[in-house]
């Protein structure tokens, strides 16, 4: 009997130990050998200096950078960082302010979210300026749109979905297994999912596959920006001055974390966006595309119409 509780202690302990093992990212820079353009641009980029700005006790990371009169402020999706934008900092600083940033991980609701971001606005000097979000960064720039529209001169929703209970129906037993799993298998189930379906999508990008393996990334943080994913608002589109706003969707037609039906409800909630759909994409056109989808934006930011080739 001794022996019996002495192996169950010893199993629990083994337990417990496994369920507070931290994980940690991945080299980019090793898994991803190729000494080209985009992991050169990438090198350069996370050799800037960035920015730390404590807000109601969470710490803001952000890049500001550029030139120009006109600010670009990038919002990235649920396993991003402020580098993740890093081909499309590099091609508008040339004569764009930009702002990139890393949503903190205690950050759960929209409007902790706007909030700190309009204090790292304030802390630029940045009144109005250009929104584009991809993924959770094109929900909260919808966010934003209908909370402060008159600070915002040009919008793009890239990669996302309008306000929703779909989400939130499709994922309710896995929210709840989620937070009770421990972090290897969190961070296990997280990489079946990049090699089974958003690898594959992007037409098996080796630059891809390997910085996201290198963004930080936990339970906790999964968690948090789930729950702002599925923090539902009332979008007023009809307002005139949302109306004002030149506005444009970036969409994948193979996209395998935006259902169809999301994509088309974005369209009707926006009638009045322009629309461009990437072919056999996936979810990450601005990294995997990087050069097609600094097109898009230039066109549209420039005043052209980025439906034209």
């Amino acid at each position: 009997m001794k022996s019996i509780k002495k192996i169950s202690l010893l199993i629990i302990f083994i337990l417990i130990v496994i369920y507070w093992i931290p994980t940690s990212p991945s080299n980019f820079y090793k898994a991803y050998t190729k000494n080209d353009k985009a992991s050169q641009s990438l090198k350069e980029f996370q050799s800037k200096s960035i920015k730390i700005i404590d807000f109601k006790g969470a710490k803001w990371k952000y890049y500001s950078g550029g030139n120009g009169t006109k600010t670009i402020l990038f919002l990235h999706g649920m396993g991003g960082a402020y580098d993740l934008w890093w081909q499309q900092v590099k091609e508008f600083e040339k004569d764009y302010r930009v702002i990139t940033y890393t949503l903190p991980e205690e950050i759960n609701t929209l409007k902790k979210t706007s909030e700190g971001i309009l204090e790292i606005l304030k802390k630029e000097g940045v009144d109005r300026f250009y929104a584009v979000g991809s993924s959770m960064g094109g929900y909260i720039a919808q966010y934003l749109v209908n909370t402060i529209p008159n600070r915002i001169e040009k919008v793009v929703f890239g990669n996302t979905f309008p306000p929703n209970n779909l989400i939130v129906q499709e994922n309710a037993i896995k929210s709840k297994i989620i937070p009770l799993l421990p972090e290897i298998l969190f961070k296990k189930i997280g990489e079946k999912q990049l090699n089974s379906k958003i690898v594959p999508a992007a037409n098996n990008s080796a630059l891809l596959k390997a910085f996201l393996l290198s963004l930080p990334s936990n339970k906790k943080q999964f968690v948090n920006r789930y729950a702002i994913v599925i923090d539902n608002f009332t979008a007023t589109p009809e307002k005139k001055e949302i109306k004002r706003i030149p506005k444009l969707i970036i969409e994948s037609d193979n996209d395998p974390l935006v259902q169809p039906t999301l994509r088309n409800d974005l369209k009707k909630l926006y009638p009045d966006a322009k629309v461009y759909t990437f072919h056999n994409e996936g979810h990450f056109p601005y990294l995997n595309a990087a050069e097609k989808y600094n097109k898009v934006l230039r066109k549209f930011f420039d005043h052209l119409d980025p439906l034209r080739k």
